[in-house]
């Protein structure tokens, strides 16, 4: 809808102005002519973001951007949720909150932040051998501004792709590339875009095993070339013998090749190599290194080298970890003969104008990083790196900025983990910070300009954007963005319910907003300001919280409010922390889930008397809390409820039970109202341990979540979907890893969000939350 209005925006523009312009003018860059107006709409309706004196109107709506919550470095639990007035709140035990990329993320050039658009929708790069975040090696773009990434990897947007991909402009898998790379332990290295075709490296080899079967079975040594439209691999075939290729450079010839190797095509060759981009068969002899290589770049006719190695054509040539080769004369030349280089390995190198930035696991000239010009001579700059270690790994130069990345926490005491952007002309740390979530090793780490405003990081982070965020965090609800709002509890928050305008907690936190708070809490979502509303409860002691009539119904395993006893389920003034004495039900065990219907209080959990026979569900009067009715079925096994849910004159029952009257069935039940009798339906939970934690519905379906495996014989993990009329399964199926436990479902505007311990569903990284299509189950 929003794309439609901007359109017509865009032609009310354009009619109503070009009337008023003289057709004598026809300056094409001059606002008052005619034909600026039909350039400026000829390109915003063919979303042409190319630079010109034509200006484009950004018309991309809000793309939901997935963050994770993480606690001491781990992936996290959300424990309860609630949505109102356009922002999400969400609440458990963790201490950091990031943006759940995998380890290829598109953000902003000025703000770093993450694209939140249809503009450029994330990669998602997920590994579904290791079940978590897939990592980026190196990338490239083309002439056309396709992206092309390499590491480690089986689905980007959810789509398998294994170690190779290509990415459209409008930062969307390109299906038709698929270089169908075999399963391996394999290690990418390194890729180059030359004349229509991506050349990549890696340790693979034939004894690992072909490298792909697709049109053949085809087997490489350590360097292979594919079609850069389609992926499919070509006949480009060096015969590279040794560990691995690390690193390729060109000169638009020649693709010039490093790493730990010990013959080109049959020739004896140490660690550097030189191939034809057309004949990879013929053998060039190039000057070698006692050491492997890691680095290569090329300036002026000039190879510049780093690595671990010392010396030079079988030691004629002492040097520390770095050294120049002239390629007319294949000779090492004198720069950086005196330079001395204490630590493991130069890993990358980078050159700008006459400047040469060397990375690496080195603690001396520099740590971690230093500046030496072309001639030899060290530069007096020094970033000062400090934290989880000194080393940078990667470099990338975009325009006239250098992006670093590797293990370090701070840079020059600016708080940079494990990145960091340097300003090469006035040789400062700018501001720009993804913050990412986890540090770039090796071979990890690659920044691109992918398009207008919007830059390509690559790396082994999985997540940025982080933030610390204690136990509760309110996010955007269109872009999925943590706002800057911060309560900041001094412990977790279990239970949580949103009205119009105000926010209802409780916990097992003693301080929120640094103001006491016995365990419960609230707050004006208008103003965001604490209210006195203190109801004093035990610690984590309320299962669910219910607003109706101005009054908050709570209920749990506690025994007592404000010092009074009151037997696990309460009517608590919405206003004030008092309680209504003459609400009088005593249940003799836990109360988990309460629903209003009918001005009726329906109430579930592992009570079997209240005092009367009440096995597990009880209908109260919402007033009084006097008993009104109970179910007649017998379970076999009877644990306890944790969920009820209303939905067309029906009852939805979940929970760790077994029912063997009137209808056999393990976990679910369906209830007629106002009877409570039982409705026959077609298929139950898998086993007596799988139960439905939380419930919604739209118009269609009834989406149902918890920690379950099996649902009527089918196998679903932690959600699954009922056709509202029928009560049946749906195929509807956001896949879902085994092992994860849904705790809060919430339909809301043609969108499900699910919360709780969330494994990477439909083969995407996620922690914590996801938001799923409710018609194709596919995420956001």
């Amino acid at each position: 809808m929003k794309l439609y209005f901007r359109l017509f925006l865009l032609l009310v523009v354009f009619f109503s102005t070009s009337v008023c312009i003289k057709p004598d003018l026809e300056n094409g860059c001059d606002p008052r002519s005619k034909s600026y107006f039909t350039h400026f709409l000829v390109k915003n309706l063919a979303n042409d973001q190319s630079a010109s004196c034509v200006p484009y109107v950004d018309r991309s709506v809000s793309n939901f951007v997935s963050y994770g919550v993480f606690t001491f470095g781990s992936p996290a639990e959300v424990v309860t949720a609630a949505i109102t007035r356009g922002k999400i709140y969400i609440a458990g035990l963790f201490d950091q909150i990031a943006a759940t990329t995998g380890g290829g993320a598109f953000v902003w050039s000025e703000t770093a932040k993450p694209v939140a658009s249809t503009y450029c929708p994330q990669l998602d790069v997920f590994d579904e051998t290791v079940s978590t975040y897939g990592t980026i090696n190196q990338a490239v773009v083309d002439p056309e501004g396709n992206l092309y990434v390499l590491g480690k990897f089986t689905h980007i947007q959810g789509y398998p792709r294994r170690n190779l991909a290509k990415i459209s402009p409008n930062c969307k898998l390109d299906q038709r590339f698929n270089a169908n790379l075999n399963v391996s332990s394999t290690v990418f290295y390194d890729l180059i875009y030359l004349d229509g075709r991506i050349f990549f490296s890696g340790d693979f080899q034939t004894s690992n095993g072909a490298i792909t079967n697709v049109p053949t079975t085809t087997f490489r040594e350590h360097v292979a070339s594919v079609n850069a439209i389609t992926g499919l691999i070509d006949d480009w075939s060096p015969n590279v013998t040794g560990t691995d290729v690390r690193c390729m450079t060109t000169d638009g010839t020649f693709i010039y090749i490093g790493g730990g190797f010990t013959a080109v095509n049959s020739n004896g060759a140490g660690n550097i190599g030189k191939l034809h981009k057309d004949n990879g068969s013929t053998f060039y002899g190039m000057v070698d290194t006692n050491g492997t290589v890691n680095a290569i770049e090329v300036k002026d006719g000039i190879l510049y080298v780093g690595g671990i190695f010392s010396s030079l054509n079988g030691g004629s040539f002492p040097r520390s970890k770095l050294a120049a080769i002239d390629l007319s004369t294949n000779t090492v030349t004198s720069i950086f003969s005196t330079l001395v280089i204490s630590g493991n390995a130069v890993f990358d190198l980078k050159i700008y104008n006459d400047q040469l930035f060397v990375a690496g696991e080195i603690s001396t000239p520099r740590p971690g990083i230093f500046k030496i010009d072309l001639l030899g001579n060290l530069q007096s700059s020094n970033y000062l790196l400090d934290g989880f270690s000194t080393n940078a790994y990667r470099l990338s130069i975009i325009d006239d900025k250098l992006f670093v990345f590797g293990t370090f926490e701070t840079v020059q005491t600016l708080d940079r983990k494990y990145f960091f952007q340097v300003d090469i002309p006035s040789d400062k740390v700018t501001s720009f910070n993804p913050k990412l979530f986890n540090p770039n090793y090796d071979f990890q780490g690659i920044a691109l300009k992918m398009k207008d405003q919007v830059i390509f990081l690559g790396g082994g982070f999985g997540s940025i954007d982080t933030s610390t965020r204690n136990y509760l965090v309110e996010l955007d609800l269109y872009t999925g963005l943590p706002t800057d709002w911060e309560p900041n509890p001094n412990d977790m928050v279990t239970s949580l319910i949103a009205t119009d305008n105000r926010l209802y907690l409780h916990g097992q936190f003693s301080l929120i907003d640094n103001t006491i708070r016995q365990s419960t809490a609230a707050y004006d979502l208008d103003t965001k300001s604490l209210l006195s509303w203190n109801p004093i409860f035990p610690a984590a002691s309320i299962e669910t919280m219910l607003y109706y009539q101005n009054s908050i119904y709570a209920a749990g395993n506690f025994t007592a409010v404000n010092s009074a006893p009151v037997n696990r389920i309460v009517k608590l003034d919405a206003n004030s922390s008092s309680f209504d004495s003459s609400f009088a039900s005593i249940p003799d065990a836990t109360v988990r889930s309460l629903q209003i219907w009918n001005d009726e209080l329906y109430i579930a959990g592992q009570f079997t008397t209240i005092p009367n026979a009440s096995l597990h569900l009880a209908k109260l009067n919402p007033q009084t809390g006097s008993f009104i009715k109970t179910h007649t079925d017998s379970f076999s096994s009877n644990f306890s409820a944790y969920s009820i849910f209303v939905s067309d004159n029906r009852l939805i029952m979940s929970g760790q039970y077994q029912t063997t009257s009137p209808f056999t069935g393990n976990g679910l039940s369906f209830y007629s109202l106002p009877e409570l009798t039982s409705i026959q339906t077609n298929g139950t939970l898998g086993t007596v341990s799988e139960f439905a934690r939380t419930i919604d519905q739209n118009e269609d379906q009834i989406f149902l979540g918890g920690f379950i495996d099996n649902v009527a014989g089918q196998s679903r993990n932690g959600i699954f979907s009922l056709d509202r009329k029928s009560l049946t399964l749906n195929p509807w199926n956001p896949n879902f890893e085994s092992g994860t436990g849904v705790r809060k479902i919430i339909y809301h505007q043609n969108a499900v969000y699910a919360f709780g311990n969330i494994n990477n569903p439909n083969k995407r990284y996620r922690v914590g939350l996801v938001k799923i299509d409710p018609i194709s189950a596919n995420l956001y």
